[in-house]
């Protein structure tokens, strides 16, 4: 009965695997589908879209039948069918609750390395100081947290902190900067501006000074004189020459001393050191390394790190940086500064620093009060005394009080003077009285005797 239903013919069958490719073209001519029929009512099942291997004669037919070709074009369709759906199944993803390996992979981890603080190795090519365009990829973050540093919060106290830093055994990395690429961009500007002015303040000396000296020739005859008046007054007018030249210098050296990395060597109160790391003056010298004690390291009195701005609480609008201040040993004046960047990696947050280079109790350094916020606090408690003043005595309270103080001040000169006089008197009244004794006193007053 259903091999009445004769041939089917498929033509030009195409099987892609994106839409875009074509991966297998097969033409089937003439198939014999009776036994795959007859497979169907014994199953009851509908076969799927797409043949399978199952779905293939179990008697294939013989090889010099005319049905041989169609057979063998049939089953390499199925196999392709197959590496199709393997390949698929390959590119789907992985069950979200499978477990997965928590350690990265070798590529993952060199890729990660490079945003780790103290991961990286320090360069010091020239690539490294130019910076990448455009400019506003330096200003990025590329540093992320490092791993075990203790946050304050609800797991650590700031004390908590404070002593889980001083307890290390070993040198603690406790700041790495960003790239200071638009530094040196900055420095490189500013070193060329200074020295042009420079130089074309330093022409413009040796022009009025040679002016100068050839007009005095009428009125000066003493070529002595003449000489000694030129070069006091070049050595004035090359005054703003050197500030420029001066300025430019320091633009020169100003990135070393930017600080790189800095780490915390622990040890007793008085053996505490600061280790850190600056850029050399020229590009592929080695790396300059200082070793500070930290009792000599301190910020400006006035400067705090902690602003509760960012990250690490320590952004700030107005300065991207803040100055630490060594102070040289064996010497009282003389001072080295080092700039730190505000956009980089601080360990737990700026409140430590506070502590450590600050000088501040535990108490003043958690609190993290600014100082523009300190004296915001002193005004406001100020304005309170000035309004309750102005409630017991009148809006005239200040004069009031100036006249009370100037009389408590009359009244003291006054009381001052009055003692004097009463002293003065009492103690002439004393010398009477001594001179009306025998005649011994008179002899120790050197009076004549009688």
């Amino acid at each position: 009965m259903f091999a009445n239903f004769g041939r089917i013919g498929l033509t030009s069958l195409r099987i892609t695997a994106t839409g875009k490719e074509i991966l297998a073209t097969s033409t089937l001519l003439r198939c014999r589908v009776s036994p795959i029929c007859f497979l169907r009512f014994n199953s009851n099942k509908i076969p799927p879209s797409q043949p399978s291997k199952d779905n293939l004669p179990h008697d294939p037919p013989k090889k010099d039948s005319k049905d041989f070709k169609d057979f063998q074009n049939l089953q390499n369709l199925q196999d392709i069918n197959e590496n199709i759906g393997r390949d698929q199944n390959q590119n789907l993803p992985s069950d979200p609750a499978a477990p997965k390996s928590s350690l990265p992979s070798r590529s993952e981890w060199e890729n990660l390395k490079l945003h780790i603080p103290g991961e990286t190795k320090q360069t010091n090519t020239l690539k490294d100081r130019v910076p990448k365009f455009p400019l506003g990829k330096e200003n990025v973050p590329t540093l992320l947290p490092r791993p075990g540093v203790p946050q304050v919060g609800k797991k650590y106290t700031f004390k908590q902190v404070i002593k889980i830093l001083q307890n290390k055994k070993q040198p603690e990395l406790i700041y790495e900067s960003e790239p200071h690429r638009l530094y040196f961009l900055l420095c490189f500007c500013a070193a060329v501006v200074f020295s042009v002015y420079a130089c074309v303040l330093a022409e413009w000396a040796f022009w009025i000074s040679n002016k100068e000296y050839e007009e005095n020739e009428k009125e000066e005859t003493n070529e002595v004189v003449r000489t000694r008046e030129y070069y006091w007054w070049l050595a004035i007018y090359l005054c703003p020459s050197i500030i420029m030249f001066a300025a430019a210098y320091g633009a020169i050296i100003f990135p070393t001393k930017l600080v790189r990395r800095m780490w915390y060597l622990p040890g007793p109160p008085t053996k505490e050191f600061v280790k850190f790391t600056t850029y050399p003056l020229i590009p592929g010298r080695p790396t300059p390394v200082y070793t500070i004690p930290l009792a000599n390291l301190s910020r400006r009195e006035t400067t705090r790190i902690w602003t509760g701005k960012g990250f690490y609480g320590t952004a700030d609008k107005g300065f991207f940086f803040f100055v630490l201040r060594e102070k040289i040993a064996g010497s009282q004046f003389k001072i080295r500064s080092w700039i730190v960047d505000r956009k980089g990696f601080f360990w737990s947050d700026g409140r430590v620093f506070d502590y450590l280079f600050g000088k501040e109790t535990l108490a003043e350094a958690e609190a993290g009060v600014p100082y523009d916020e300190q004296f915001g606090i002193i005004n406001r408690e100020r304005k309170k005394q000035n309004e309750k003043m102005k409630k017991l005595h009148g809006p005239l309270w200040r004069y009031k009080m100036a006249i009370g103080e100037f009389k408590s001040d009359v009244g003291k000169v006054g009381g001052m003077i009055s003692g004097k006089n009463f002293n003065d008197n009492k103690n002439n009244s004393n010398s009477i009285g001594d001179g009306g004794g025998d005649g011994d006193s008179s002899k120790k007053r050197g009076l004549p005797k009688e």
